[in-house]
């Protein structure tokens, strides 16, 4: 069946996605799915070595790279108030963190997230160091670890025209590389973006046909 001659048979649309990075709320890092306008899939390189033997070039496959994925936020003007129940009754509709807080401001999250990740004021590593001139301790630095829980899980999925998961991709290991705030324009009336690149080990791809789940690389 194709899906020019068969309708029930269609093709992956790049408008029909969601991604979500769960952050750390208690932290104040919240990125929600609705402020992401356009995200990377995962994507790899394979390495190659070539051998040459008289007029012949033979190449042999060597190891796999996973590729680092790109992400496109809105930068929300965010605002911070107690996620409490309105006249009607209902809560308010927002993320909160463990204090009642609500927190939407994407620059503010990704800042947090540079904290978290183990990025110090030079103020503050300065007031680290003895007199001598010899570290007295909390001299904080980047580290891998802290760097994917500040991050959280980043997941992409694809959906059907019923909201349906029909693919779902996993960053393993996954810690904020690079991020650009976006810029100021007279002449412009676009919102704000912020691109965030995101470097992770590997990916894992997810497909759950006929009521099974199928997962790549196999574990």
């Amino acid at each position: 069946m194709a899906f020019w001659s068969e309708a029930q048979v269609e093709p992956k649309r790049k408008f029909k996605f969601v991604v979500t990075i769960t952050g750390d709320s208690t932290k104040n890092i919240v990125i929600p799915s609705y402020v992401i306008k356009k995200a990377d899939k995962p994507s790899f390189t394979i390495s190659e070595t070539k051998h040459s033997f008289l007029g012949h070039n033979f190449f042999f496959p060597g190891k796999l790279e996973w590729k680092e994925v790109s992400i496109t936020l809105v930068d929300a003007a965010g605002y911070n108030e107690k996620d409490e129940p309105d006249l009607a009754g209902t809560a308010d509709d927002g993320i909160s963190d463990s204090s009642g807080e609500i927190q939407t401001d994407q620059t503010f999250s990704v800042m947090r997230l540079l904290h978290e990740f183990g990025y110090q004021h030079p103020v503050q590593t300065a007031a680290a160091m003895a007199g001598s001139g010899v570290v007295s301790g909390g001299a904080k630095t980047f580290s891998k670890w802290a760097g994917t829980a500040a991050l959280g899980g980043v997941i992409f999925q694809s959906l059907d025209s019923n909201g349906e998961v029909i693919e779902q991709w996993t960053l393993k290991n996954a810690w904020l590389k690079e991020v650009t705030f976006g810029d100021g324009d007279y002449s412009s009336d676009d919102v704000v973006d912020i691109q965030l690149k995101i470097r992770y080990d590997w990916a894992e791809f997810t497909k759950s046909p006929l009521g099974t789940t199928t997962i790549y690389p196999t574990p």
